[in-house]
């Protein structure tokens, strides 16, 4: 059995992970119980524990803004800690290959089942929600630890702005209590990067993406740079 599999981007991460694991094919354990598709985890380089799904990835296909077709080699997607060359490029991702190591089906289960349980735990997985907000910087996690603890260290657990809330449950995880706006979501984020950067002196990056008419899809750290900030800061 080969360790090479072709993906198209509107595959369901989760069904990806447990086809890989049925096959005994290991590598993306950690992409396990991750919502979303497969093309906008390769977009965000997305996974758990750390990990990306660019370290698996072997080439991709995507189509170009002036609708040309253009195979991407791995060393082309400039990978990196949560994002990748097409969060600016505006391609569109379409297929993607991925090399995975061999492994016995119930070891890459048990894996697996362990990272799930791990999440139901951590999670607010209950809420509508944006996933992890404020990407790790290893910097800031070496001298003050992960964004979700910085945030809590400034007593932001449970701080709410309209319908958004950070979540009691985990600070890195912004929720809908049911009428959040995107405003709501947007002035929250701020909000808490601007508490923390006060406190710390480490300003966190968004990993959410804001997609707007005029700019496109943009991460609101970046977003946020042309508003008024004493307007969002209240």
């Amino acid at each position: 059995m080969g360790t090479v599999i072709k993906v198209e981007a509107g595959r369901w991460v989760p069904s990806l992970a447990r086809y890989s694991a049925a096959k005994g094919l290991t590598g993306l354990e950690h992409t396990a119980g991750i919502p979303g598709t497969v093309g906008g985890l390769v977009c965000m380089n997305g996974g758990s524990q750390r990990k990306g799904i660019g370290s698996s990835l072997n080439r991709l296909t995507a189509v170009m803004k002036d609708g040309s077709v253009k195979v991407f080699q791995a060393d082309e997607c400039e990978f990196a800690y949560r994002s990748s060359v097409f969060q600016d490029n505006g391609a569109i991702i379409t297929e993607i290959e991925l090399e995975l190591g061999k492994a016995q089906v119930s070891k890459v289960r048990q894996e697996m089942l362990s990272i799930l349980k791990s999440r139901r735990l951590k999670f607010p997985l209950k809420l509508p929600n944006c996933g992890s907000v404020f990407a790790s910087n290893p910097s800031m996690y070496d001298e003050v630890g992960a964004p979700g603890f910085a945030i809590e260290q400034a007593g932001l657990k449970g701080h709410r702005i309209g319908g958004a809330q950070i979540s009691p449950l985990h600070a890195n995880f912004f929720v809908n209590t049911g009428s959040a706006t995107a405003k709501d979501m947007i002035e929250l984020i701020a909000y808490a990067h601007n508490v923390v950067r006060n406190k710390t002196g480490f300003s966190m990056h968004s990993e959410v993406r804001y997609v707007t008419p005029e700019l496109g899809t943009i991460s609101v750290t970046d977003y946020l740079k042309d508003l008024d900030r004493d307007s969002i800061n209240g």
